[in-house]
């Protein structure tokens, strides 16, 4: 059985419902077919007057905007089943540009004053990106905040070729990883890249990644990762002083820079602040290495956050309750990691984090999330346990990830839980032979 979250399995329902109704209605089936989602979607056929404004409707949006119906109700049960009730309008916006299967979709969620790092993005990749759009459910900012999108859309090129653009909205805007799932589901290439909009792609993921099938020594690295069992990490870093970043170009000009920088202290590992949500990167042998000096991260510590390069159907997901500030990410790198998926470094690619302003407005009770966190290493742990446990796996090497850090936990019931599950795995491999 995937480790995969109880609702997750209304998203592998609602691919296999795309696939199928796409096969039914076109010769040439896509994720984004015209027969599954509508050609163009007008806001404004959703307004009504208020006070001499044109305001859209955000409810009559979202639920009258004409789908197919078993879509529809897959949509429903996969993003509106926690407390905010997501809604999501796929494909909202339709990329013009055809792409390959074996090119890179990058997949993130913005509001509307990240756009311009979108137009950015856009432009400077050339390349698929899958978005999670969120816009208020007050209506005049929504509003407000389509306009903007359709006036991007109109005045940028880059954006209609490139961008597929997925509408959501729910009372909490701070859900990344519901809003993440929503722009993994409906990629439409074999690849994606976890990403976020804060971030400038200095270097070019998809040549990082052609560059690693192309010169990675240990053919079973590339093995592992064609068959979803490994990820490629890009390594992040920050400005020391984001005063002295205002004054030149974002990103370093070179792997040269970017080791001069790091090394004088100019510029550092995104977060550095906090060593758990990077130290496993081993940043100052990524800014040495050569491009092709591939390396696997061996020293993992719950927190750790990685972007990430993998197979769009790996056996990954992102954990919806983790609503808020910090974790998010961090549980997404968890369960890759010790679900048995290996994580490669790229020391040839880079990205840098661009200074902006927080949502402190939405900034939540620290205590929830610390929670909502907890739950989350106990349910991962107890599912990673009894998937290896059913396969005679978990008492060998395949399972050592697992018992490793979930012991670390120190959660005498959880213990009690892998002693159980380690007796069954031994009695199912016994069965295997």
């Amino acid at each position: 059985m995937p480790l995969i979250p109880r609702w997750s399995w209304y998203l592998l329902l609602l691919t296999a419902a795309i696939w199928l109704v796409s096969r039914q209605t076109s010769p040439h089936p896509s994720v984004g077919s015209e027969i599954l989602w509508p050609t163009q979607i007008d806001p404004l056929k959703y307004t009504y007057s208020y006070q001499g404004n044109e305001l859209v409707n955000t409810t009559a949006l979202f639920d009258q905007t004409p789908l197919d119906p078993i879509i529809k109700s897959l949509l429903k049960k996969a993003f509106a089943h926690n407390s905010y009730e997501a809604k999501v309008i796929p494909y909202y916006k339709k990329r013009k540009g055809a792409f390959a299967s074996e090119d890179v979709t990058m997949i993130t969620w913005l509001t509307s004053d990240r756009l311009g790092r979108l137009v950015r993005l856009a432009e400077k990749r050339r390349a698929p990106i899958s978005v999670a759009y969120y816009i208020p459910p007050r209506h005049k900012l929504a509003t407000r905040d389509l306009l903007l999108l359709d006036k991007l859309f109109d005045t940028h090129p880059s954006l209609s070729q490139n961008v597929d653009i997925h509408l959501v909205t729910s009372s909490e805007l701070l859900q990344p990883n519901t809003w993440r799932t929503v722009a993994h589901t409906f990629a439409g290439t074999e690849w994606v890249l976890l990403w976020d909009a804060d971030f400038e792609a200095c270097t070019d993921p998809q040549k990082g990644l052609e560059e690693f099938r192309a010169n990675v020594r240990d053919k079973k690295w590339l093995k592992n990762l064609d068959q979803g069992r490994a990820a490629l990490v890009i390594p992040s870093y920050e400005w020391v002083d984001p005063a002295f970043a205002r004054k030149r170009d974002l990103c370093p000009t070179s792997k040269k820079e970017l080791s001069t920088l790091f090394h004088n202290l100019t510029l550092d590992a995104f977060e550095t602040h906090n060593p758990v949500l990077s130290h496993a990167t081993e940043y100052n042998r990524a800014v040495d290495a050569a491009s092709t000096d591939y390396y696997e991260v061996t020293e993992f510590e719950f927190g750790y956050e990685v972007y990430a390069i993998f197979r769009r159907d790996a056996d990954v997901w992102y954990d919806q309750r983790l609503v808020g500030y910090g974790y998010d990410r961090g549980a997404f790198t968890a369960q890759l990691y010790l679900s048995g998926i290996d994580l490669y470094v790229l020391p040839g690619q880079y990205a840098v984090h661009e200074e902006h302003p927080s949502y402190t407005e939405r900034r939540r009770d620290s205590s929830g999330m610390t929670i909502s966190w907890l739950t989350f290493q106990l349910d991962m742990c107890h599912h990673i346990f009894q998937r290896l446990a059913a396969k005679g796996e978990l008492h060998g090497p395949t399972g050592e990830r697992a018992i490793q850090h979930c012991s670390e936990l120190g959660i005498p019931e959880l213990q009690s839980d892998l002693d159980r599950c380690l007796m069954d795995s031994r009695n199912a491999g016994a069965r295997r032979q």
